[in-house]
């Protein structure tokens, strides 16, 4: 008997809403403690937080509590951070997926002098 599945189970489906939760939580304890970022943007605490945020959401992600959410897929986060001084901003990203299957969440984050996505 073949035990191989081409398609995860509906209870293992990535469901955007329940990992924009993460990331919404993740996140929002980080930039508690960041109290002087939310009112001056720096590039280096910039660098520093973006890098914190994507780590803490994949360990999280990854964990074995919240493996249960997404135990067959393969975890990709990013996160950008930038000024807000009046312009615009685009984020692209090309991969190759299945349309019925996967899926991604997004979050964002703004303080007075920076966006956080």
């Amino acid at each position: 008997m073949n035990t191989y599945r081409l398609e995860p189970k509906e209870s293992e489906r990535f469901y955007p809403s329940r990992i924009r939760e993460i990331i919404k939580r993740e996140t929002d304890q980080i930039m508690q403690k960041e109290k002087d970022f939310a009112e001056k943007y720096s590039d280096e605490e910039a660098k520093r937080i973006a890098t914190e945020i994507s780590d803490q959401v994949r360990n999280v992600l990854k964990s074995t509590n919240e493996t249960a959410l997404i135990p067959r897929h393969k975890v990709i986060v990013q996160s950008v951070v930038g000024e807000k001084a009046g312009q615009g901003l685009k984020i692209t990203s090309k991969s190759l997926w299945h349309s019925e299957y996967d899926n991604s969440a997004t979050y964002t984050y703004e303080t007075v002098s920076s966006v956080l996505r």
